[in-house]
């Protein structure tokens, strides 16, 4: 005979699910109930139901086995499905100031810079796979409707991850898909305001038969800017289709097409734009006839799971990545050449670029639990292969003489763009990694620990027009080492190290260059006390990073590696949710930085020295007013700096935001607000290298009707 528990937290509705015999040794998420089914080997089934909360207690991206989160030796934050629905998260960047320590990147920049982590690059990847976006590995989804949740690793995190050119020297971002699921339901959503917002989006799951279910979730938008003639549009449709082959087998194939395109934006010098003398929201460029830059991506991938008994598991992912970027842009750099005009006038060059992407990977692991040496161990054997094939090319003025002079305190907007073509540089580049890694996760009483290595081989070609080309097989030893120590229920000491490299894309230089490589070291408390709904994690690290590429300032365009960069600070990421109706979020980073290469004690571009979120949400949940939800939240930074060495910097600030929602029936009506207070910054801005800054968005409201199906 079978018996089936049933195991809730107080106030919490549980949920049973129905699943075949195959799935009661994975893990079963659907989009409105973080629900988990196992089963003993003794014949007992356990259902765990859960409300939705802003906290997740496992994680799988940090070690690739479902591991508590207060038992992973790093720090690593979990942004829900819930958290980014409820605080009306559209992007990427939007949902990461949910995290101490993040440096997002905003949309419109995307291609030219990756989000920072503790002061160093990280990189984006989508169901624990690389995505290579081309220039800086920078990839932005261009939705989150079809994101179940979003975790951030902090450090370098080599041991599981790679491909490409490398593996990720400050943190990987891991973005989770939601996976079509036996239950049937979605919804259709309308999402409208400011800048002419239009914003249609859904998600949608379908049982086909018995053991097959399928998925798709679809976003489009279109909408202006706060920014003179910028305007953008932008679709992405994410189809998926699940198999449950056998009682121990399941395979999942997902696809994505999006597209993204928008007027280039360059940023505003930042001398004249924080001295106030130009307009904030002037178009640094010439609109006329300049074309969209358009971002084309299209992707699939399978990922089979099969189960040999309930302590040995085997999972196998794939993907094909393409994209083709296209730009066309226009911009001032004062300097670029000596033609006489001074501030507010500015001389506009255009500029042409094309990137095309390619890339195959595959990862394959073996997961065993086992009794050895007096403990239990979880062990991970697994294998990775990532083939990358990447083209740009750029046509920059092709002649001496500017497109026109702009007077950005008055601008009239009267130059026309001119293609740069045909190109005159390129690069054209491939990579192909092999790497094996092999993790153990040994607990001992109230210790756990983990050890890992990564052995990887990356051919390294990238040839060019300009500069020395780079033809170079690395090899890598990547170690981790970690322990968290439970000290009550609930309370956990942690510790780690762990290293990282990568080759160094993009370099234009004249002698052959040498990986970049970063290492970390942390410790600190971590929390999970279930009788309070407080969790979180408070940390300490030190992080460094060697072989900097950095600009040559004595030949422009050019690069060297200037020696090592660090960073140093405390973190605090905490969520406090005592009963279903309210949720309190709250982060705080003190990040220490220094250059000690091309400007010895200076801090790194783009860090603030603190920064810090707090955000609160309350749901009605019985009386006349059942259904109505609010929040708000406030985001803090202080100055960053533009330059390296260190001669300019961007003030700091804090913005409010608040939102609202009525759940009535099937429908939800829902309303945010960005800025509340209005409050008129500027944010750092990368384009070409020159210090450049944009404003940030002004007060914006939006509405939202959602109806379930």
């Amino acid at each position: 005979m079978i018996r089936i528990h049933l195991l809730a937290g107080a106030a919490a509705p549980c949920m049973l699910l129905a699943m075949p015999a195959a799935a009661q040794t994975q893990n079963t998420s659907s989009t409105t109930s973080d629900a988990t089914t196992t089963q003993s080997w003794t014949g007992d089934i356990i259902v765990t139901g859960a409300r939705e909360t802003y906290t997740a207690p496992e994680t799988s991206a940090a070690t690739r086995t479902d591991t508590p989160l207060i038992q992973v030796p790093q720090s690593v934050q979990v942004l829900t499905r819930t958290l980014i629905q409820e605080q009306d998260r559209r992007t990427l960047g939007d949902a990461l100031v949910n995290v101490s320590g993040v440096t997002p990147t905003r949309s419109d920049e995307v291609l030219f810079i990756p989000p920072i982590v503790r002061g160093f690059p990280a990189e984006v990847y989508l169901d624990g796979l690389s995505v290579f976006a081309g220039n800086q590995q920078a990839y932005d989804p261009n939705s989150l409707v079809g994101i179940g949740r979003i975790d951030v690793l902090k450090g370098p995190t080599a041991t599981l991850y790679g491909g490409g050119i490398g593996t990720p020297l400050g943190g990987v971002i891991n973005l989770e898909s939601v996976r079509p699921t036996d239950k049937a339901g979605g919804y259709l959503a309308m999402r409208a305001g400011s800048f002419s917002t239009l914003n249609p989006y859904g998600d949608i799951n379908v049982p086909l038969a018995d053991g097959i279910a399928a998925r798709i979730t679809g976003e489009y938008q279109s909408n202006h800017s706060w920014i003179d003639k910028v305007h953008a549009r932008r679709w992405s449709v994410q189809p998926s289709l699940s198999f449950q082959i056998d009682p121990a087998t399941d395979l999942v194939l997902q696809g994505q097409f999006s597209r993204r395109s928008n007027l280039e934006y360059a940023g505003l010098p930042a001398d004249a734009a924080l001295a106030g003398t130009i307009r904030r929201d002037a178009f640094p460029g010439s609109p006329i006839d300049q074309p969209l830059t358009t971002n084309d991506i299209r992707m699939g991938q399978a990922t089979l799971r099969h189960a040999f008994s309930d302590r040995l598991k085997l999972t196998v992912s794939g993907r094909y990545y393409s994209s083709m970027i296209d730009e066309q842009g226009s911009f001032v750099y004062p300097g670029l050449f000596p033609t006489g005009t001074v501030a507010p006038l500015y001389d506009v060059f255009p500029i042409t670029m094309r990137n095309r992407t390619k890339e195959a990977t595959v990862d394959a692991n073996l997961a065993g639990d086992v009794d050895l040496l007096g403990g239990t161990h979880k062990l991970l054997v697994g294998a990775n292969y990532d083939w990358t094939s990447f083209h740009s090319a750029m046509g920059l003025f092709v002649s001496d003489s500017p497109s026109g002079t702009i007077d950005l305190s008055n601008p009239s907007y009267d130059l026309r763009y001119t293609p740069q073509l045909p190109v005159n540089s390129y690069t054209d580049d491939r990579f192909t990694t092999f790497a094996g890694y092999i993790q153990d996760q040994a607990t001992y009483g109230p210790l756990h620990l983990t050890g890992g290595l990564r052995l990887t081989s990356l051919k390294f070609v990238e040839n060019s027009n300009i500069g020395v080309a780079n033809d170079k097989t690395y090899t890598h030893l990547s170690p981790r080492i970690g322990a968290t120590l439970d000290v009550v229920k609930g309370v956990a000491l942690f510790a780690g190290y762990a290293t990282a490299f990568r080759a160094p894309f993009g370099f234009i230089g004249t002698v052959v260059p040498v990986p970049e490589t970063s290492s970390n070291i942390e410790g600190g408390v971590k929390l999970a006390l279930a009788g309070t709904g407080l969790s979180g994690t408070i940390a300490v690290f030190r992080q460094t990073h060697d072989n900097v590429v950095t600009a040559d300032p004595a030949n422009v365009g050019f690069y060297i590696q200037s020696g090592r960069q660090r960073a140093r600070g405390v973190e605090v990421d905490m969520v406090w949710e005592p009963t279903p109706a309210f949720s309190l979020l709250a982060n705080y980073a003190y990040t220490d930085t220094r250059d000690d290469g091309v400007a010895p004690g200076d801090r790194l571009i783009r860090v603030p020295r603190s920064s810090g979120r707090v955000a609160a949400r309350y749901r009605v949940l019985h009386g006349p007013a059942k259904g109505l939800a609010f929040g708000a939240g406030i985001s803090a930074f202080t100055s960053r700096e533009l330059t390296l060495p260190n001669t300019i910097a961007v003030p700091g600030y804090a913005a409010f935001d608040a939102q609202a929602s009525y759940d009535i029936g099937r429908f939800t009506l829902g309303a945010s607000v960005v800025n509340l207070g209005n409050r008129r910054a500027f944010d750092p801005y990368s384009y070409l290298g020159y210090p450049v800054v944009a404003p940030n968005q002004p007060r914006s409201a939006y509405v939202t009707l959602k109806v379930q199906i």
